[in-house]
Parts: C-alpha cells; structure tokens; sequence
C-alpha cells in the first residue's frame, strides 16, 4: 500500500535530484519518502524545509558532496 502510494506521489514530481537519485524499488525508509514527496507536492514545501530530503535519495553516490 505505502509502495503505490509512493508511485502516485512521483508521477507528480518535478525534481531533478529525485528523479535521478530515488530508488523506488526500496522498501527502505517508506515513510520518509511519502512524508518528503507530500511536502514536496502537496504543501509546497521547498527542498531546505524538508529535514528528510536527502535521505530518500539512496542512489546517491556515497562519496557524493553537497555545497
């Protein structure tokens, strides 16, 4: 349930970082990820006021530095 509700989320998202770097095959961190692509989406939250950001994004390369 929570793995569709996630589909839906993304195929309404408009972001670079997470199109390149969600892995939506995870079953790692369910939660966080709908709590960031609803604030995303639905409450228009920007990128710096969702503490969980960038954690969703597992495909990024772990030696990856952010300015």
């Amino acid at each position: 349930m929570r793995k569709e509700q996630i589909f839906d989320l993304l195929m309404s998202v408009d972001d670079d970082l997470i199109r390149r770097y969600f892995d939506p095959d995870s079953d790692e961190l369910l939660d966080e990820k709908i709590e960031v692509l609803t604030s995303l989406l639905k409450e228009g939250k920007t990128i710096s006021e969702i503490p969980k950001y960038y954690d969703i994004l597992e495909l990024i390369p772990k030696d990856q530095h952010w300015d």
